[in-house]
């Protein structure tokens, strides 16, 4: 018989066995997020040209890392990204894979940030809010540009990691990350990153407003909490990094004008509205991206106030989305990227409504397989209602006629669509009727949001790459065209040929010295930018802008209509 000490000892060998097993498996399975997520974010990443924003912020960097090149000097945005792009120009050289490698870094970061919180969200959820940032297309193509608000978004989960765990340890150095990362999302990345902080504090009240004084803390403990803050040291730190990075570790001391420059642009966004984005952009992006998100959202949050009580995270993550759909409704700068401000909290609440679809048993004993096969059965028809209902869709609108005919539709695809209607209804009263209506429902929304998650990388896919330069993209308002690339080959092609490779060559160009054919021009240092026509008569080599033929040059040139490159040689 053996001695309960030895069965103790290798009970807890087991227990710990199964430990080691578990951990595995979660590091597992967010490497294979970080790797699929390198792959799909670092792929053809120099094929599109920078846009306007994303080229000013380069050539700001790249002039200070080679003082040669032709511009005067830029004020940067963003100091972070600032920071980020002179480390890579200067180890790795400036092209448009360098300047948003370090964005690209961030994302994966921001990514699996989540992980931070697995042990207060459940290691389950915090998986599933990791998938759902991973697959979301707004992340995906905000991940793919040069966008501060990433860096923005990764800070701000840090500095909420560092005060969640200064809440429970009480230790200083968690008050000091807090601190530190709140004060560089505010003042180093983007410029509605102090707006933003100010409703994530009003999200904040909003958690302790609605708080359930009998379950949640009461108001003298929070109190307790805010005593020993190390508000000296914590502002001590945080000003020593905001003033290192900004100043590139002191090697650039006129960096501290860019946290000037950020708050003037910060504030400025409050009344003008960026150049061709219509207003309450970010919401609309939201809505068109990402519709199953929002439904989930919504739901889930439904399902919260109807509960008997909402834990803290939760209450946050409402607190915060709803400031953050007020801020995007009076911040009149906001673009695209600043969708992520909402997918975000929406991924969290989301992941909540998701993780009981997969846990939570239904009302009597059914299989453990039962919502998975009904799962791949609503994937199946969704590939199906998608297909042909584009075809029939795309019919419609290329009919030639004023009033829609029926027989300019496909009747193959309209058949496959009412199989597909008709077949969702019987699969459903079949897996209602055998098994639980609990489980179809469940079943049914699993098939919905894993078909959403892989729609939604090829959605992000073709923002950030197949459509990068098409205006008609609602993510695009004011795309960079491809033949940029082009006006740089044809420049290096004159190089090699009259100066054996040194980019020597005495250009003229009548463009902004900050914009993206200055980018293109970036390693010419006899550029010279001119406002006027008059200024480019009899130079060796021209660049400029469509439809300058009825301007007199001086003499002939030959010209490149493609890239508008005009030479005299």
């Amino acid at each position: 018989m053996d001695s309960p000490i030895l069965m103790n000892v290798s009970q807890g060998k087991a227990d710990n066995r199964h430990q080691i097993v578990s951990i595995s498996r979660e590091v597992l399975l967010y490497l294979g997020i970080v790797i699929l997520g390198v792959v799909l974010r670092i792929a053809q990443l120099d094929v599109v040209p920078l846009d306007v924003r994303e080229a000013r912020q380069a050539l700001a960097a790249w002039r200070v890392v080679y003082p040669q090149a032709a511009g005067d000097a830029i004020v940067p945005e963003s100091s972070l990204l600032f920071a980020l792009h002179s480390f890579f120009f200067s180890s790795l050289g400036a092209s448009e894979f360098t300047t948003r490698i370090g964005t690209v870094i961030g994302s994966l970061l921001l990514v699996i940030s989540p992980l931070l919180f697995s042990r207060l969200l459940g290691r389950g959820r915090a998986f599933v809010f990791s998938i759902l940032l991973f697959c979301s297309p707004v992340t995906l193509a905000a991940s793919r540009s040069d966008s501060p608000v990433i860096w923005l978004l990764l800070l701000v989960v840090i500095g909420l990691w560092g005060l969640w765990r200064y809440r429970e340890t009480r230790q200083r150095s968690y008050a000091f990350v807090t601190m530190i990362s709140l004060s560089s999302a505010g003042l180093l990345t983007d410029s509605i990153g102090v707006f933003f902080l100010l409703a994530l504090a009003l999200a904040t009240a909003f958690t302790y407003w609605s708080r359930d004084p009998m379950i949640d803390d009461a108001p003298e403990n929070e109190q307790s909490n805010r005593v020993g803050w190390p508000w000296g040291y914590g502002i001590g730190l945080s000003t020593l990094v905001i003033v290192l990075v900004s100043t590139l570790f002191t090697l650039y001391p006129a960096g501290l004008s860019n946290i000037g420059e950020n708050l003037i642009t910060g504030f400025r966004g409050l009344t003008e509205p960026r150049p061709y984005t219509p207003i309450f952009f970010p919401i609309l992006v939201t809505f068109f991206y990402e519709p199953i998100l929002v439904i989930v959202g919504l739901i889930a949050i439904f399902r919260l106030f109807r509960s008997d009580s909402i834990s803290t995270e939760d209450r946050f993550l409402v607190g915060w989305l709803i400031f953050a759909i007020v801020l995007n409704l009076i911040y009149a700068g906001s673009g695209p990227e600043h969708a992520l401000l909402l997918v975000f909290p929406l991924s969290g609440l989301a992941s909540n409504l998701i993780i009981r679809l997969v846990t939570v048993e239904g009302r009597r004993y059914t299989p453990v397989w039962s919502r998975w096969v009904i799962a791949i059965v609503v994937i199946g028809v969704l590939f199906a209602l998608t297909i042909h209902g584009q075809a029939v869709a795309r019919s419609m609108i290329t009919s030639q006629s004023s009033v829609f005919q029926l027989v300019s539709v496909s009747a193959y695809n309209v058949v496959w669509l009412i199989i597909a209607v008709l077949f969702t209804v019987i699969c459903y009263f079949i897996a209602s009727t055998e098994w639980d209506e609990d489980i179809a429902l469940r079943g049914g929304g699993l098939g919905v949001v894993a078909f959403a998650l892989v729609t939604g990388i090829g959605s992000g896919w073709h923002i950030a790459v197949q459509n990068a330069g098409n205006p008609v993209e609602f993510w695009n308002r004011n795309p960079t065209s491809n033949q940029t690339l082009q006006l740089r080959s044809t420049l290096f092609d004159l190089v090699d040929r009259e100066t054996s490779g040194f980019p020597e060559l005495e250009v003229i160009v009548l463009a902004p010295d900050d914009g993206v054919v200055a980018w293109s021009l970036r390693e010419f240092p006899n550029t010279q930018f001119i406002t006027d026509f008059r200024s480019a008569q009899n130079q060796p080599i021209l660049l400029l802008p469509m439809g300058s033929e009825k301007f007199d040059l001086g003499g002939p040139y030959v010209d490149r209509k493609s890239t508008r490159l005009n030479s005299s040689h």
